[in-house]
């Protein structure tokens, strides 16, 4: 029987796409050979073969197939191991855990990953969540502990506490490893402690409190990080504005703000990409500070407010082309935020006496969604500039190219 299932299945491999309607019929009555010979193809077969026969598992023969799997989750044979365990994991049976929990040893590290994807998709229950805290509160190898966080994130509403509760009496590199994980979860469950221990240890343990404070982008994690924007240290600096950006909280505007006119410039540009992200939650506020902003501060908020796409820009935007010393940014700006109102000001400027004026509003029309672009064009390519000429020919060439696709 083994032998004659073993080359049914083998033809049946042959056509992929039919694979399992011609399986099916053949693999009553289950018998341990069968699934022996299903197994050898998980262990050995080709990437398509391997996928074929995993979602036999997984969409027929279900908790019947995860049993015998269970039995054959071996460390001495990995490949089987692996694939085992995504199927397991698959079908969340969550019987296959002390079998899974072998591989849970530094001297199984091809399978250690697989392991805990399988035990973090099977049903809760106190022996997994002991199983997976203990693994992420002992378990010495750094990479594997790193990759292992998107897997344990899953479990993060049961692990948390018991995260939490350990926290005090571990060491500081573990401690580490937990602010790591509150980091990428973003529970607000650890807001206080993510505060706490920056606070206190804003060097040592700073990163991993600032990204997770971000995170979790509540009104005391903003607040939190918005007292510490005055650090001499630079790239906390730099990591703070980042995670004000991702907080998705207005009251981080005002700090993103004052950060655009910092005096490093890799500070500056984290504020203009975190203002872009978070600045349409008050463009007023934007608005407003722009009338009065000193010059380092407008070229960067100008940026920012480019990269926003709001249409309540169009106005304080076009009215900063009349500022020469913004001229630069604002001139880009206006053409990625999009809006054929811009239209006029830019116009204006391809008669300008410097040429990469010229050749930047030439680039910014481009952007828009206007009627006339051919024409400003054409005339741009006899501009005296060879810059300005190049540029016109590509837009020509462009507008030619999608006229004769949509026609």
């Amino acid at each position: 029987m083994s032998e004659s299932f073993s080359q049914i299945l083998e033809t049946a491999l042959t056509k992929p796409d039919s694979f399992i309607q011609n399986i099916l019929p053949e693999l009553e009555p289950l018998t341990d050979e069968k699934f022996k010979a299903l197994a050898n193809v998980l262990e050995s077969g080709t990437v398509i073969d391997k996928q074929n026969v995993t979602k036999l598992f997984v969409e027929y023969l279900r908790e019947t197939g995860a049993e015998y799997l269970t039995k054959t989750l071996d460390v001495k044979r990995p490949k089987l191991f692996t694939q085992a365990a995504n199927i397991i994991g698959e079908l969340h049976y969550g019987q296959a855990l002390e079998a899974l929990k072998q591989a849970l040893k530094k001297e199984y590290s091809e399978l250690v990953l697989a392991a805990i994807k399988a035990i973090s998709l099977i049903p809760v229950s106190k022996a997994v969540i002991d199983t997976l805290s203990g693994f992420y509160l002992t378990f010495e190898d750094e990479v594997l502990l790193s990759k292992s966080i998107r897997y344990l994130a899953a479990r993060s509403n049961e692990l948390v506490p018991v995260f939490l509760e350990k926290y005090p009496v571990l060491k500081p590199d573990r401690q580490m490893w937990l602010l790591n994980y509150f980091s990428v979860v973003a529970d607000k469950r650890a807001e206080k402690l993510l505060i706490d221990e920056y606070e206190k240890f804003p060097d040592e343990k700073g990163v991993y409190c600032i990204d997770g404070l971000g995170r979790i982008g509540s009104d005391n994690a903003v607040n939190a990080l918005a007292k510490s924007l005055d650090t001499p240290e630079w790239f906390l600096r730099k990591h703070i504005v980042t995670a004000l950006g991702v907080s998705d909280n207005a009251n981080a505007i005002p700090s993103i703000l004052k950060a655009l006119e910092d005096n490093h410039v890799l500070v500056r540009g984290a504020a203009v990409k975190s203002l872009s992200l978070v600045g349409n939650k008050n463009p007023d506020l934007l608005i407003k500070t722009l009338k009065t902003a000193n010059k380092l501060m407008k070229s960067n908020l100008v940026r920012a407010m480019g990269l926003l796409k709001n249409e309540k820009f169009v106005e304080p935007l076009t009215e900063v082309l009349k500022d020469r010393n913004a001229l630069f940014y604002a001139i880009d700006a206006v053409g990625d935020l999009g809006f054929p109102q811009a239209e006029f000001a830019l116009r204006r400027l391809l008669k300008d006496d410097v040429w990469f004026n010229r050749l930047n509003a030439l680039e910014a029309l481009a952007k828009l969604n206007i009627r006339g672009l051919k024409d400003f064009a054409q005339e741009a390519s006899e501009d005296e500039n060879d810059m300005v000429r190049n540029s016109a020919s590509r837009i020509l060439v462009a507008l030619k190219t999608k006229q004769s696709q949509e026609s």
